[in-house]
């Protein structure tokens, strides 16, 4: 690797880490000096079947950044035998061990030129969670007729620091449905559904659980989980097929479901601390 001067930085990098600079300081203004990859960074370039991989190592170093193209990756080191949205997680996942890269670095994928928002978002919350920023937004599944148990739920863990996700609080009007619920569960930690005798699939239902299982196997249970709670008689028979095979529990009152919610969440309540005057 050589380092090059910034006229030899190629100007996708460029545009890519604008974007993404803009969004760090969009969340979190205070942060931007000490954040992941934007002092400097540098990167080698792989290649699989058509795809871009790109291994950003953060240096904290703006003046000299290495770039080197490391070639045609195997199946053996990329784990399968193509890139797709199933495989995607696992084999980031698999070359970051396999390259050694940590908390602060990132894999990115690019296909077709430039950089989508969904590698800037993956990114952006791997950078979090190294910088103790992780999400602690929580996606509250539910039927518009048991919208009160959900609201009260909503208002205890906002008071506990946590940032639930009602639909109808999170997409204002005219957003487009399936994309906002999509959203949604891309920035929580963890999915409460709340089953009742009227948790029934009208519309969405197959859909949440779908996504729901999805960021499970992209996220992997350290920092995504799927917690099912029964309420006002519900029984297995009111538990969705697709959530059978997780775990659920029966929940009698408001503050037992409370106690099973946070025991399942996979981030911690942090020290009680006195109010300021």
């Amino acid at each position: 690797m050589r380092p090059p001067s910034r006229g030899d930085v190629p100007p996708s990098y460029d545009i890519m880490m604008r974007v993404y600079g803009d969004q760090v300081r969009k969340r979190h203004p205070d942060q931007v000096h000490r954040w992941p990859l934007l002092p400097g960074f540098d990167v080698r370039i792989g290649t699989h079947k058509g795809w871009n991989i790109h291994l950003f190592k953060h240096t904290g170093i703006k003046a000299v950044m290495n770039f080197a193209e490391i070639g045609e990756l195997s199946d053996a080191v990329i784990g399968a035998n193509t890139i797709d949205a199933a495989s995607m997680e696992p084999i980031r996942k698999r070359l970051e061990a396999h390259f050694d890269l940590g908390p602060r670095d990132a894999v990115v994928f690019e296909r077709n030129g430039g950089f989508t928002q969904h590698e800037i978002d993956y990114m952006l919350q791997k950078h979090e969670e190294a910088m103790g920023l992780g999400s602690v937004r929580i996606f509250l599944s539910h039927k518009g007729a048991d919208k009160p148990l959900v609201r009260r739920f909503k208002e205890t863990l906002s008071l506990l620091g946590f940032d639930p996700w009602i639909d109808e609080d999170a997409m204002p009007a005219g957003t487009n449905l399936e994309r906002g619920l999509l959203k949604g569960f891309e920035d929580s930690c963890a999915v409460v559904f709340f089953i009742t005798p009227r948790f029934v699939d009208e519309n969405y239902l197959a859909t949440e659980v779908d996504y729901a299982r999805q960021q499970l196997r992209g996220k992997g249970e350290k920092r995504f989980r799927i917690i099912t709670l029964l309420f006002d008689g519900a029984d297995e028979k009111h538990v969705p097929q697709l959530l059978r095979s997780y775990v659920f529990n029966r929940s009698y009152d408001d503050l037992e479901a409370l106690r099973h919610i946070l025991k399942a969440l996979p981030v911690e309540l942090g020290p009680v601390h006195w109010k300021q005057p």
